[in-house]
C-alpha cells in the first residue's frame, strides 16, 4: 500500500490565494497573536500577581490593573512592566520585503534635563 499524501505548507496554500485574501489572512493572524499575548496573559503565564508587579514597580495593584487594560502606553512603561514580570522587551521592525531589524535602546529611561526657571536680569538704570 502506497501513501499518496504529501505534506503541504501553509505558505504553499497562501500562494494559491489572491494578494487581497493573503493580506486579510495575515492581518487576522496578527490580531490573533496580539490577543493571545496581552500583558495580563504574560503576567499570568509567569504566575505573578498584579500585587507583586505593583510592588516591583513601586506602585499599587490598581495601577497595574489599569496598565493591563491600556491599548496605548509609553515604551518606557511597557519596558518597566515587562521587566517586573521577569522579561526583556525587544522591538522588531519588519519591512514589506521581509527584512527584520531589532531596535535597541527604545523605551529605555532617558534622563531629563531640568531647566531652571527663566530669571529676569536686572539692568542698571
Amino acid at each position: 500500500m502506497t501513501d499518496d499524501h504529501h505534506p503541504v505548507s501553509a505558505d504553499d496554500i497562501l500562494a494559491t490565494l489572491t494578494p487581497e485574501r493573503q493580506a486579510r489572512i495575515r492581518a487576522r493572524g496578527a490580531e490573533l497573536i496580539a490577543e493571545e499575548f496581552a500583558l495580563r496573559d504574560l503576567r499570568r503565564a509567569e504566575e505573578i500577581t498584579q500585587a507583586t508587579v505593583a510592588e516591583r514597580l513601586g506602585g499599587r495593584q490598581v495601577y497595574v490593573s489599569r496598565l493591563e487594560k491600556r491599548a496605548d502606553m509609553k515604551l518606557s512603561t511597557l519596558r518597566a512592566y515587562v521587566r517586573a514580570i521577569g522579561g526583556d522587551l525587544q522591538l522588531l521592525v519588519t519591512f514589506p520585503e521581509g527584512r527584520t531589524v531589532r531596535l535597541k535602546d527604545i523605551g529605555a529611561a532617558v534622563p531629563r534635563v531640568r531647566r531652571s526657571p527663566a530669571r529676569k536680569i536686572k539692568t542698571a538704570e
